[in-house]
């Protein structure tokens, strides 16, 4: 498991989007029309994702890490405070949870994304 980017849930993507760009971010990918992927300024692989949802405004910023398999994962953690089961989401499957101390956490499979969008994840 590792860090993949830092989700950061926004109730206006453009502004955000914006924003991020003037600090000299760069848009790398749109995984659909709800969010942006962004690299830090001078490295090509995402750091950032900005996601406009509800679901992820509740849960607040945070780190999404990269496991094998996301079902696999829940499954051994049946026990945690799941607030997204996994489901397929534009980059791969994903599911999120809330730890007992109230932070966020998620977690992400790529591999069903294509070779191209992979790379961007590092």
């Amino acid at each position: 498991m590792r860090l993949l980017f830092e989700v950061h849930p926004v109730t206006g993507l453009r502004q955000a989007l914006t924003g991020f760009e003037r600090s000299g971010f760069a848009l790398l990918h749109r995984p659909d029309r709800d969010s942006a992927l962004l690299a830090a300024p001078g490295s090509p692989v995402a750091a950032v994702l900005l996601h406009e949802h509800d679901v992820e405004l509740e849960l607040g910023a945070g780190g999404a890490y990269l496991v094998e398999d996301v079902d696999a994962f829940a499954r051994e953690q049946a026990d945690r405070d799941w607030l997204v089961e996994p489901c397929d989401a534009p980059l791969g499957r994903y599911a999120a949870l809330r730890t007992r101390a109230g932070l966020p956490q998620r977690f992400l499979d790529p591999s069903g994304c294509p070779p191209h969008v992979r790379a961007l994840l590092g």
